[in-house]
């Protein structure tokens, strides 16, 4: 399955806690040709889909430390609008409507249907406008600007060589100033799996980048204590 906007899988992010059903619902979806990242509790979910981009979110309704509820709510506050399908046992109409009213596009009760499961994705996928191509190629924030066309980075106009991986965390830490990224969110943001390294490998890349960056640039990129890190541009204080 293509995404909207490029030759590439359509991406996926499915949250759910227990460990066969997501198991399961990422087979399927690996098996129909989609691209998918999962995550199995509120928190990192949350943390994968304000972390990177997707094309749709399935996401369970009763989860550890933040509910598929709280984190649909979550996504409005942020403004993102990926679309979401709710997967849950909580059939009743009052659950469903309270799904609809935090901005889900569609509602699964279990047990469910994989071939159902996925005809609904699709209808979704389909019905969801596309984004405009180019829009977000190019980032300008603060005295750093990228063009994913290259890729390319600058610092206050002189060309500054990264590696794949850190161009990467500073695209994502760019997306959103003042935003805290979890090492998971980066981790799966280069990587497409939150487990492919350790969150130490993270912490290295960041070194490299600050130190590439150079001076007040680098320190930029704040670190934020037991949780990750965040791009705080250096505001003008003339009038």
């Amino acid at each position: 399955m293509e995404s909207k906007d490029s030759f590439l899988p359509a991406s996926i992010l499915v949250v759910e806690d227990d460990e066969n059903i997501l198991n399961l619902l990422s087979a399927y979806l690996n098996n129909a040709g989609y691209s998918v990242i999962t995550a199995s509790n509120g928190s990192d979910g949350l943390a994968q889909v304000l972390g990177r981009e997707f094309d749709m979110c399935v996401l369970d309704v009763m989860l550890p430390y933040k509910s598929g509820v709280e984190i649909a709510a979550a996504m409005q506050d942020a403004g993102c609008d990926t679309p979401i399908l709710f997967l849950t046992a909580l059939g009743n109409e009052s659950d469903i409507l309270r799904g609809f009213g935090v901005g889900a596009d569609d509602y699964i009760v279990k047990p469910f249907s994989p071939r159902v499961l996925l005809a609904r994705i699709s209808a979704i996928l389909k019905r969801v406008p596309s984004k405009p191509t180019g829009v977000v190629a190019t980032v300008n924030e603060g005295p750093i600007k990228i063009d994913d066309n290259q890729p390319l980075c600058q610092v206050n106009g002189k060309h500054i060589e990264l590696t794949p991986h850190e161009y990467r965390i500073l695209r994502q830490l760019l997306k959103r100033p003042e935003q805290v990224f979890a090492r998971s969110a980066l981790i799966a943001a280069i990587y497409g799996n939150d487990d492919a390294v350790s969150p130490k490998a993270i912490d290295v890349h960041v070194h490299h980048l600050r130190s590439k960056l150079g001076g007040t640039v680098g320190d930029m990129i704040k670190t934020v204590r037991g949780f990750g890190y965040k791009y705080s541009p250096v505001k003008s204080t003339s009038s």
